[in-house]
């Protein structure tokens, strides 16, 4: 029988866990009584058999085996379920084994009684199981064999009787009083621990919460444009992730893709990115020049964050008429370009500093032609700076084999799936850093 944590008995109602904290004490005394117990009727089986007592000798082999079969039993579920039903029976039985063996004495046989009135204390039972036990344990010890025709019927010990009926009242308050304290002093404590549970439940609860709403915000499905095939996916390293990206549809021949990175990750980071989104579908009308966009955007991330906070962002315009990418990078990671025809990879987008760093930044766009047949890779850095137990990272060189390995003949979809499935071939059983944003655009 293990003993619950603190822990544990939070998540349990107050009478369930004032119940399991006290069988927990109770069962460290009741097992070294256990032993005490099994010793003491090897000792009895002994002196029964020099006797020829056969009554004696069966009490207390069936004690000794009642122990063991305890003993066993102490880790299983109807054990723990029913232990102070079983405590209280078990020092009932352990009386009436004393009562049998102080049979013998025929003077001061309350002398042992006087003794194991002491060891009652040790337990913590409720009030009721307290007087019961008390009443038992005098009702025992007073009780003559000879009524019954055990032994022979020997006086009164009347001096005994007193002090015995003095003592097991003394105890019986003292136990009951000792439990109340110990009781009140636990659920101090408890009620400690359960508020600050209920109040992390509470935050896990919001915090559940607003990743439901950060997961609402990115792209449910990708865009329906006949000439691009578009596959994406966002791995938070927490329940509030600092990544995002998102499409947006400026004509049937143009779509804006954005994806960006908040520096760290959580609740701040959250808030910083649904202000910015907030921003951008404002500002959704001017992101045909995207330059424009992201001065606003960095003045607007400087004015409500701290010095600390920054964000890398990029925008890329693709123009099917023109046949271009047009380009706006603020510290992020440039785009990697496959192109269709030879099979060589590009990074285009080596920007201005990020969002809210207080560095002058002179937001230039980068134009690039594009045409059907290219592959292009956006990603944050969590995707390449994540790492394998030998502490390596996974790297842009990976990064640009196992698309070239995906790109031939395969979708999107198909080929972000392979670049996270060696993603995760990579970094094995490490625990994800920082969040991941992979999207994969194919032109028709």
């Amino acid at each position: 029988m293990r003993a619950p944590t603190l822990d544990e008995l939070v998540l349990s109602p107050e009478p369930l866990a004032v119940q399991r904290h006290f069988d927990a004490r109770n069962y460290r005394v009741f097992r070294w009584l256990m032993v005490l117990v099994f010793f003491l009727s090897l000792a009895g089986i002994g002196v029964s058999t020099d006797l020829h007592e056969g009554v004696g000798l069966a009490i207390y082999i069936l004690d000794a085996v009642a122990g063991v079969a305890l003993f066993i039993l102490r880790d299983r579920e109807v054990f723990v379920r029913n232990f102070r039903q079983i405590l209280l029976i078990y020092l009932f039985c352990q009386l009436l084994v004393l009562k049998f063996a102080t049979s013998h004495i025929h003077d001061g046989a309350f002398m042992p009684f006087l003794l194991v009135v002491f060891l009652l204390l040790a337990f913590r039972l409720r009030a009721a199981e307290h007087i019961m036990l008390f009443a038992a344990f005098w009702v025992t010890a007073v009780f003559p064999l000879g009524w019954i025709g055990v032994r022979r019927a020997a006086p009164p010990d009347q001096d005994g009787l007193v002090a015995l009926s003095i003592m097991a009242v003394i105890c019986l308050v003292t136990a009951m009083g000792v439990t109340h304290l110990d009781r009140k002093r636990f659920l101090a404590v408890w009620r400690k621990e359960n508020a600050r549970h209920r109040e992390r439940l509470r935050m896990r609860e919001e915090i559940d919460y607003a990743r439901k709403i950060q997961l609402s915000m990115l792209p449910q499905t990708p865009p329906q444009l006949d000439w691009m095939d578009l596959a994406a996916a966002s791995l938070p390293a927490t329940e509030v992730g600092g990544d995002y990206y998102e499409y947006f549809r400026l004509s049937d021949s143009r779509l804006a893709l954005v994806i960006g990175d908040v520096a760290g990750h959580g609740l701040a980071t959250g808030l910083l990115l649904s202000g910015v989104r907030s921003c951008l579908y404002l500002l959704e009308e001017n992101l045909a020049a995207p330059e424009q966009v992201f001065d606003r955007l960095n003045h607007m991330v400087r004015r409500t964050t701290d010095k600390r906070t920054y964000m890398t962002l990029l925008c890329a315009v693709l123009d099917r008429a023109a046949g271009t990418m047009t380009l706006v990078s603020a510290g992020h990671p440039p785009v990697l370009v496959r192109d269709g025809k030879t099979g060589r990879f590009e990074e285009v987008g080596e920007g201005a500093p990020p969002l809210g760093t207080f560095l002058e930044a002179r937001y230039a766009p980068v134009q690039r032609p594009v045409v059907p047949g290219d592959l292009l890779v956006f990603y944050t850095d969590g995707l390449v700076e994540a790492r394998n137990d030998h502490g390596q990272d996974y790297g842009d060189a990976r990064l640009q084999k196992a698309v070239d390995r995906a790109a031939v003949s395969r979708t999107a979809r198909e080929i972000r799936d392979a670049v996270l499935g060696d993603l995760s071939n990579f970094t094995g059983d490490q625990e994800q850093a920082d969040d991941m944003t992979l999207v994969v655009v194919r032109l028709r």
